[in-house]
This record gives C-alpha cells, structure tokens and sequence, in this order.
C-alpha cells in the first residue's frame, strides 16, 4: 500500500511498495507507466479530488472504452483497475463515488 497527495506532474508509481495507491491529487497528473511491475500484475490506484476539484489525468495507458476522464466534484473518488500484460497498461476506470 502507498498513499499521500499527488502534486501537479508526472508519475510512475512503484509498485514494489504494493498494488494498492491512495492518493489525494493536488493538481493535474501524467501518469503513463508504473516502475518494478511484472508481467500480470494486477494494481488498483485510487484518486480523490482535493478541495479544489476538477484534477485531471492525462496517460497513454489503454483504458475500457477509451474513457479516462475523471470526476471533477470535490472529494469524489475514482478507482483505476490497472493489468499489465506485458506490453501494455489495460486500465478501467469507476468514478463517482462520494
């Protein structure tokens, strides 16, 4: 498990330090790729909106359906459900909860 706030800026969160992230994300975000990641791999990364809200995310990882846009409501919650399969990041995205 690996929390904290995510300032604006890019990412590529270590998975070595486990599979679930909570983060709180205090500006806009890139995250593109995660580090120390096997192939299989399955990381569940949860985002909430500070109090500011309307954060975005911006990333070439494949998500369901092709929506990666997050909630924009202060507080809200979303989860991204990410599997690696060894050459790419299929990501699902559930948002909205509050």
């Amino acid at each position: 498990y690996s929390g904290g706030t995510l300032a604006a800026g890019t990412y590529a969160l270590d998975v070595s330090s486990g599979t679930v992230h909570k983060y709180t994300l205090g500006g806009n975000i890139t995250m593109n790729a995660l580090t120390n990641v096997a192939t299989a791999s399955n990381i569940t990364l949860i985002l909430t909106q500070d109090g500011t809200g309307s954060r975005t995310l911006t990333s070439t990882m494949k998500f369901a359906g092709g929506s990666k846009t997050l909630s924009t409501q202060t507080g809200a919650i979303d989860v991204i459900s990410i599997v690696y399969d060894g050459a790419n990041y299929l990501a699902g995205l559930t948002k909205g909860f509050a």
